[in-house]
């Protein structure tokens, strides 16, 4: 392949690389892309083709990265990025400071996805963070202390900005073994929040005997007591790790409510906080968490 050619490369292959990196899914990163499967299917082997390589294995489940893969995803972001600066040169950019809430068991995802597309496409604007127990978030949303934040809302409240639904679950780590009449050794949140009474609530209800072994402000506490086999915990299914068992009905555990994830906006509208918003909604698109 002669240097000429390898110059002309496109930033739109790139973007379209990036997508399918992130979603490790053809299907997702079209939609996200608003394209075909067959036209960034396509565009993948024409960048392939420009740098002589395979950048991706193509598996049933997804697509994975090559080696090759992976030495370019740090460089099309670069490249990305400043394509979007170059593009907003003549444009009105947004600038000033955004405060986000995120609960600190989706952060994660939020921070990687939704926040490097927004950043890249607002230079100027300072973004900060909180990550923690998401109850607290309505009280700092109303007294101005967030613009927006991801609200973990409980089965009985109700809004009109539900961003997505997911399963919640029994979990203990693999090498615990309860009988089904033990008493069940419990972590959970040590402030009071619906996540802690539904939990406590749902074994009452089933006569199941239980004992607040461990209590933590954040979700990476109740996992490590879960991950040392020392607690079970109610989880939303998504946060389930490797080493981590789902236990049932024939475990001895009563089923429980789905989890909510709402978002709170500030009373106060802005063009910022809906650059922001936009951001959230194709992260969690990546994600695959909207419904």
């Amino acid at each position: 392949m002669k240097n000429i050619e390898r110059s002309q490369l496109d930033s739109d292959l790139l973007r379209t690389f990036v997508a399918i990196a992130e979603t490790g899914n053809l299907t997702q990163a079209a939609n996200y892309l608003n394209r075909t499967q067959s036209a960034i299917s396509v565009q993948i082997k024409k960048l392939e083709a420009s740098f002589s390589t395979q950048l991706f294995y193509r598996q049933p489940r997804g697509m994975l990265l090559t080696e090759d893969g992976h030495r370019l995803l740090p460089e099309a972001r670069k490249l990305i990025a400043e394509v979007n600066r170059i593009a907003g040169l003549f444009t009105n950019k947004l600038s000033g400071r955004v405060a986000l809430g995120v609960p600190d068991d989706c952060g994660l995802v939020i921070l990687e996805s939704g926040l490097r597309h927004f950043l890249a496409n607002n230079p100027d604007v300072e973004v900060s963070v909180r990550c923690s127990l998401s109850s607290q978030f309505p009280q700092a949303i109303q007294a101005g202390e967030l613009d927006l934040a991801l609200y973990l809302a409980s089965p009985e409240e109700d809004f009109d900005t539900i961003l997505w639904q997911e399963e919640s679950v029994w979990v203990a780590h693999e090498s615990l073994q309860l009988m089904p009449d033990q008493v069940v050794p419990l972590a959970v949140y040590d402030r009071d929040c619906w996540w802690r009474e539904v939990a406590i609530d749902a074994l009452e209800e089933v006569n199941r005997p239980y004992q607040m072994t461990f209590s933590s402000e954040s979700i990476a506490g109740i996992k490590t007591a879960v991950n040392a086999g020392v607690a079970v915990a109610m989880l939303s299914i998504n946060s389930v790790e490797p080493h981590m068992k789902i236990l049932t009905k024939a475990d001895g555990f009563p089923s429980l409510p789905p989890s909510s994830m709402a978002l709170l906006r500030h009373s106060q509208q802005s063009e910022l906080c809906n650059a922001m918003e936009d951001s959230i909604r194709n992260a969690l698109s990546l994600s695959k968490l909207v419904s």
